[in-house]
């Protein structure tokens, strides 16, 4: 009994290895001219994997390609804003540098016939108080700008005149529309003299006209006499707007000034002292 078992034992082992054999055998057998059937099957257990891994790979240098690529483009795009709102910046103020020069060639050229010395100057502040009384410009003593000087507007129409204290880059215009001013005034028509005062509000009233001066009409222009000592003859001051009789001795007449001082932007100090002469 003992022999038989052993020999069965012997047969198992020996159709175990047969078979192994017969499987290693398989496995080299060629399913095409340079394929194996073990080749065959790794590649279907691994050409899966692999792809899975290239496709994981792919995705993610791509998308830190995109991520770079993209930071670049916002950061490049940041750059040409800045340069662009830079480079608008600069038409700008070089525009308005042109546009000054040219308004003060303009202004100079139009005054001209003065044949006095002319500053043109920038409006740079109002009176905190009135703005009828005051405006202060960017120009003062050092270019040769004193008190009593003239000031007109680039059409030519009287403004006002420079007050102390005067400053070396800067100086105070007092207004014509100002009440504590007084400027010789002449009507146009019949020569009606007279003082200009402001009424502080942007007006002014011809002052000191009797009742029985010549008659003074609505729309008559109003230009300075000289007879003040500040103000050279012949300068537009305003028109006649209303003319009463309100007072038994003096006629009481509203002009309007004709510069504005709303818009009002630069403008020409005659550099002559007219209390001179």
């Amino acid at each position: 009994m003992v022999l038989q078992t052993r020999e069965k034992r012997s047969f198992h082992f020996f159709l175990f290895l047969i078979i192994i054999n017969l499987i290693l055998l398989s496995l080299q057998v060629p399913l095409s001219q340079d394929k194996t059937l073990m080749k065959q099957v790794l590649l279907g257990l691994f050409t899966p994997l692999q792809a899975g891994v290239n496709w994981i790979w792919k995705g993610i240098e791509n998308l830190w390609l995109d991520y770079i690529f993209l930071k670049n483009v916002r950061t490049q795009n940041a750059q040409l804003a800045a340069e662009n709102l830079l480079l608008r910046q600069e038409n700008i103020l070089l525009r308005h540098v042109l546009e000054k020069l040219e308004k003060e060639q303009e202004i100079k050229e139009r005054l001209e016939p003065l044949k006095f010395p002319i500053v043109v100057a920038a409006v740079i502040g109002v009176d905190a108080g009135n703005i009828f009384q005051s405006i202060i410009i960017n120009r003062g003593a050092h270019h040769g700008i004193k008190a009593n000087m003239v000031v007109l507007d680039p059409e030519g129409n009287l403004v006002g005149r420079i007050i102390d204290p005067v400053l070396p880059w800067s100086c105070r215009v007092q207004l014509i529309t100002d009440e504590t001013s007084g400027t010789g005034v002449i009507t146009s028509r019949q020569a009606v003299s007279g003082i200009l005062r402001g009424d502080g509000q942007g007006r002014c009233y011809l002052d000191y006209v009797l009742i029985s001066s010549p008659e003074v009409f609505i729309g008559e222009k109003v230009l300075t006499s000289g007879l003040d000592g500040i103000y050279p003859a012949g300068l537009q001051v305003g028109q006649v707007i209303s003319v009463s009789t309100e007072d038994a001795l003096f006629k009481k007449i509203e002009v309007e000034p004709f510069f504005q001082l709303n818009g009002l932007r630069q403008v020409a100090v005659i550099c002559f002292d007219f209390s001179r002469l």
